[in-house]
């Protein structure tokens, strides 16, 4: 009866709530049910649609669509407009537009969008939003310009607002329609207009409006994909996860006519679907968090308006509802205590725990996948399993002592990870120790001029510093999740993911975390140290995320469980070239990107290093963000090969950023190229020291 009280405990309750919650979105969302609509595209604003990287200047200025976009944005509205006459005149049931135009633009702009949509009456879905009023805490509805809003008839109008759930902030649920009363947290108004959002616009459009304001949808997910390798090992590449369903498709290519001719047939491609247009760059900010992943708010959009269509919604009865812990945790007492008092083996009583917890779980998933409708078990097979153990808790808190003062003594050795790994999970550990190909986050961190440090400070006190030194960053590491793999003298290698199986996006954000924290942990280090007349330590710290092998490694009589592959080299690599560019770390592309840690920091250069041939992006951090810009500014220059420009704009940087202590080593490149003026230049320093 425990687990049926907490539904008067409001915390325990929620959490209760909160697992079900979770675990009925891996049951909902199954990889290819339902499976993603053909009849749904996105033409996408990507970054290559805003940079035309790989087009010709001759073919960007001979087209004027292109020659738009190759502005700044927000782009010419003509763009727009001209995008959605060509899908239209191609046979597109109808056109979204996925961005709040309501602001008065050109007059020719307005003027040729305005006639599009005169042309394509009713076959064109323009984007609202409710935004909150900048004096009080209540919400308006931003609607297109007026200029827009005189044709006749009326294009659809659609609000692009979701509303994420209140207790993980996840959006599963879409709205058909609102008003502007619930908006602001009131009962519906009798008589108050209902706005549709653009799903609603969308099936209204197509004259199948939706019976219902609001529901939630069921995702299509991707199915799982199978990667086999050379030696025949099979790596899973995504699973359950929706950022690979309606892809976005570069809106610039619609207009380059062999794209338009050999890819899309001429225009027959787009005949009969439903196009939207909207965000495909990840500068543009437009995410969404859903239980399937972090996808862009068109790709959102579509999932809604395929849900409508094919009437693909979810179903949780009494999802928020207390009550239903209470008479949940109340059956699983009474089939507990009948379990006890039947059966008295210990070990049949485990096994029937087990077959009616596992039963439990198999018919919720089933009616999952089944009918699209969860019903948490979560309570009663808490209840049972609690009820079923009471009689052995004595051994299980025995058990659990011992397994502590194992774990105790295991982490004077090895890394908290590797030790709970040891002593809770040993079968996993058997496997992951045997040997195996891993993505990891490798953070390699040495102390500079340690040689030379040892040959003048006395050894007694030397040690004495290198093991407090070593204690406070290792403890950072764990603080972070992050395994000690090994010390290299006064060096640190640790890494993220070779015991766990999570996004590596968690690693690479830890791994960079760690970073901030070892460096600032240092400077506390360094001013203590200096009070008590100890020589100071300066290190330099590398990061990158890539391919290793991880298991145990060494002799019969000694093995340690570590990493070791191209990935910990480069990291070394990187370490190293922190004294080339004078900072305190530097990461790679890859690893910035997993992180999706761009803002705040730099891209200093792209560099191969020796015994290397894939060249690398260095990152590291920077002091602000006119800085960066000013830097970048130069270094693009310099990677275009214009090196006279980019000593002009680095020599500019300098007299305003003077203690930028980066920037004269990119000076210094610039003048090494300036003067040998190579006959082919690809933007790569080359690094012949290791």
């Amino acid at each position: 009866m425990v687990i049926a009280l907490t539904a008067f405990v409001p915390k325990i309750a929620q959490s209760i709530l909160s697992a079900d919650r979770l675990m009925g979105d891996k049951a909902l969302y199954i990889p290819g049910k339902p499976a993603p609509r053909e009849d749904l595209v996105l033409l996408g604003i990507d970054e290559d649609s805003l940079t035309l990287q790989g087009l010709d200047q001759e073919m960007i200025d001979g087209n004027v669509n292109l020659s738009r976009m190759a502005e700044r944005m927000p782009w010419d509205r003509r763009v727009y407009a001209d995008a959605i006459d060509k899908v239209l005149s191609a046979g597109a049931k109808v056109v979204v537009l996925d961005l709040i135009i309501s602001e008065e633009s050109t007059p020719e702009a307005d003027q040729a969008f305005a006639a599009v949509l005169k042309k394509f009456p009713e076959q064109v879905v323009l984007a609202t939003l409710f935004a909150p009023m900048s004096t009080e805490d209540f919400y308006t509805l931003i609607e297109p310009h007026s200029t827009f809003l005189k044709i006749e008839p009326l294009p659809y109008l659609g609000f692009v607002n979701f509303r994420p759930d209140k207790e993980d902030s996840l959006v599963r649920e879409v709205r058909f329609s609102t008003t502007l009363a619930e908006e602001n947290g009131y009962p519906p108004i009798p008589g108050e207009t209902r706005f549709d959002s653009i799903t609603g616009a969308v099936l209204r459009a197509l004259g199948k409006p939706a019976d219902k304001a609001l529901a939630k949808i069921r995702f299509s997910v991707q199915r799982e994909v199978l990667e086999h390798s050379a030696k025949g090992k099979v790596t899973k590449v995504s699973e359950g996860r929706a950022d690979g369903i309606y892809r976005p498709i570069s809106i610039y290519s619609i207009f380059i006519p062999g794209e338009w001719k050999n890819r899309y047939g001429s225009g027959e491609f787009f005949k009969n679907k439903i196009i939207l247009i909207g965000a495909g760059a990840a500068r543009l900010q437009d995410n969404q968090q859903t239980p399937v992943g972090q996808i862009l708010g068109p790709q959102l959009h579509l999932q809604a308006i395929a849900a409508g269509l094919g009437n693909d919604f979810v179903e949780r009865p009494f999802a928020e509802w207390r009550g239903m812990i209470f008479y949940t945790g109340a059956l699983g007492a009474i089939i507990a205590a009948l379990l006890i008092f039947f059966i008295r083996r210990p070990t049949m009583a485990l096994i029937g725990t087990v077959l009616i917890i596992a039963g439990a779980y198999f018919g919720t998933f089933q009616l999952a996948e089944w009918r699209a409708i969860w019903f948490g078990p979560t309570s009663l097979s808490m209840a049972v399993f609690l009820g079923a153990v009471s009689g052995q808790s004595f051994d299980l808190i025995r058990e659990r002592l011992e397994r502590s003062r194992l774990n105790h003594q295991f982490r004077r050795f090895v890394s908290r990870d590797v030790a709970d790994s040891l002593v809770n999970n040993p079968r996993i550990y058997q496997l992951a120790a045997t040997g195996r190909k891993r993505r990891v986050v490798v953070l390699f961190s040495d102390i500079r001029g340690f040689t030379s440090l040892s040959e003048r400070v006395n050894p007694e006190q030397l040690f004495a510093q290198l093991n407090e030194y070593l204690t406070a960053m290792v403890e950072i590491i764990f603080i972070h999740k992050g395994t000690l793999d090994k010390f290299i003298g006064d060096a640190i290698l640790a890494h993220w993911g070779a015991l766990d199986d999570v996004d590596e996006s968690q690693f690479a954000t830890s791994a960079l975390a760690a970073t901030t924290d070892m460096i600032e942990e240092l400077e506390k280090l360094n001013a203590g140290w200096k009070s008590r007349n100890l020589p100071e330590l300066k290190i330099g710290i590398g990061l990158h995320l890539g391919d290793v092998l991880a298991g145990e490694i060494g002799s019969e009589q000694r093995t340690e469980f570590g990493v070791i592959g191209d990935a910990v080299n480069l990291a070394s690599r990187l370490e190293g070239m922190t004294k080339a560019f004078t900072c305190p770390w530097l990461s790679s592309g890859t690893f910035i990107e997993a992180a999706d840690a761009e803002a705040g920091l730099r891209r200093i250069a792209k560099v191969r290093v020796k015994g290397r041939e894939q060249p690398v992006d260095l990152w590291t951090n920077v002091e602000s963000e006119s800085c960066r810009v000013s830097y970048a500014d130069a270094l693009a220059s310099f990677e275009t090969g214009n090196f006279d420009a980019a000593l002009g704009k680095i020599d500019s940087h300098l007299k305003d950023y003077p203690d930028d202590l980066v920037a004269p080593h990119l000076r210094k490149h610039i003048l090494f190229f300036q003067e040998l003026r190579p006959t082919e230049w690809d933007g790569i320093i080359r690094f012949m020291e290791k």
